[in-house]
């Protein structure tokens, strides 16, 4: 026999790294490749959305022609529609925050809200008007908001209404001091 050394182990001995190197390239590749897919079509659809995005806000941005033939924005015409009207306010008391149930079927929702009255005639500074007054105000306002879903409250529509459905419940509950405006200062719906 001879006495040369065999090279038969080696050449599967390579064989097998060369192997194990080209599986662990094939797979950096796939992963890399998959990474990029998703990287892409996330940054696609990011795109997307902030285009639908600055879509909207510009349609909102659009002026609409008014009857009186004035160029009002949508933002302004929004304002409008919540602004009571608060001529003969002469006085301004705030209630305490109201925390509802909505009546919204199959989800719990829930209403923070905080209202203010106007009240109108001889108030002065020092006068506050008796617990009773607030008692009663809050109590008819609390029987309107346990009625509404969020979806009746939650357009700038919706909200003018809520508003005044507020001040026709106050309005029925107390007759003095007079109520003449609602004011909605705080307004979160938990969805």
């Amino acid at each position: 026999m001879s006495d040369a050394p065999q090279t038969t182990d080696a050449v599967p001995k390579k064989g097998k790294k060369r192997l194990f190197l080209i599986i662990a390239l094939v797979l950096l590749l796939v992963a890399g490749g998959g990474g990029g897919y998703f990287y892409f079509i996330n940054a696609s659809s990011a795109k997307k959305a902030e285009k639908s995005r600055r879509t909207r806000a510009a349609e909102q941005e659009e002026t609409v022609e008014q009857p009186e033939g004035k160029n009002r924005s949508k933002a302004q015409n929004v304002v409008d529609l919540n602004l009571p009207d608060d001529s003969e306010v002469s006085h301004v008391i705030e209630l305490q925050p109201f925390i509802v149930n909505l009546a919204d079927k199959g989800e719990a929702r829930y209403l923070r809200m905080t209202v203010s009255i106007g009240l109108g005639g001889e108030v002065s500074e020092k006068e506050k008007p008796n617990p009773l007054f607030t008692t009663r105000v809050r109590n008819a306002m609390l029987a309107v908001l346990t009625t509404k879903t969020s979806d009746e409250i939650l357009t700038p529509e919706g909200k003018a209404a809520l508003r005044k459905e507020l001040l026709r419940a106050a309005r029925a509950a107390v007759e003095e001091p007079e109520i003449k405006a609602i004011y909605i200062t705080d307004f979160i719906v938990q969805l």
